[in-house]
């Protein structure tokens, strides 16, 4: 019983939604109005679309829709009087042509009590990077995921960024690329 009243009122939902969507009325079509007979046959030829090309629109056949094109923006001047326009910069050169390159040395070894001489702390091997003729231009501590066994690096690396050309002095110091 509840679930017939269920479907009557669904059946009654649809409808009136039917209803408001079909609500208005279609525009009327006009009719056509008798023409008078001039005496003429009419012409029932359908034309040949084929060879029959229709004329180009004019611009007094077509409303404008749309303003013509912009054929050229003027430029407005946001730079005070006086300052450089920015071509007049020379472009960047790269100081360090062969570029920089990040290194990684754990910080310890897991298991074990202790650091490696010169590698206590990141100042203390950003130090004795240096003392070895190495330029370092940035440095910092990351934490890196790695396998929890004794014998394996600690998860803490020191990441510093030198020069490309300097990597193979880094490499013999214990370094590893990143």
């Amino acid at each position: 019983m509840k679930t017939h009243h269920f479907i009557m009122h669904l059946l009654l939902l649809i409808t009136f939604i039917l209803l408001a969507g079909c609500g208005t009325a279609p525009p009327a079509v006009p009719t056509a109005t008798a023409v008078p007979d001039s005496g003429e046959p009419e012409n029932t030829q359908i034309p040949d679309t084929a060879t029959h090309t229709p004329p180009a629109p004019t611009a007094e056949s077509q409303p404008e829709i749309y303003p013509p094109p912009v054929t050229a923006v003027p430029e407005r001047s946001t730079r005070e009087p006086g300052y450089p326009p920015p071509a007049t910069f020379p472009p960047t050169v790269d100081p360090y042509p062969g570029g920089m390159v990040w290194i990684l040395r754990p910080v310890g070894v897991q298991c074990e009590e202790g650091t490696t001489p010169g590698y206590g702390d990141l100042r203390e091997s950003v130090a004795t990077l240096a003392a070895a003729g190495l330029q370092v231009e940035d440095s910092e501590m990351v934490a890196l995921m790695v396998p929890t066994a004794c014998g394996s690096p600690t998860s803490e690396h020191f990441r510093i960024k030198i020069h490309v050309d300097e990597l193979d002095t880094a490499q013999s110091m214990g370094w590893t690329r990143e």
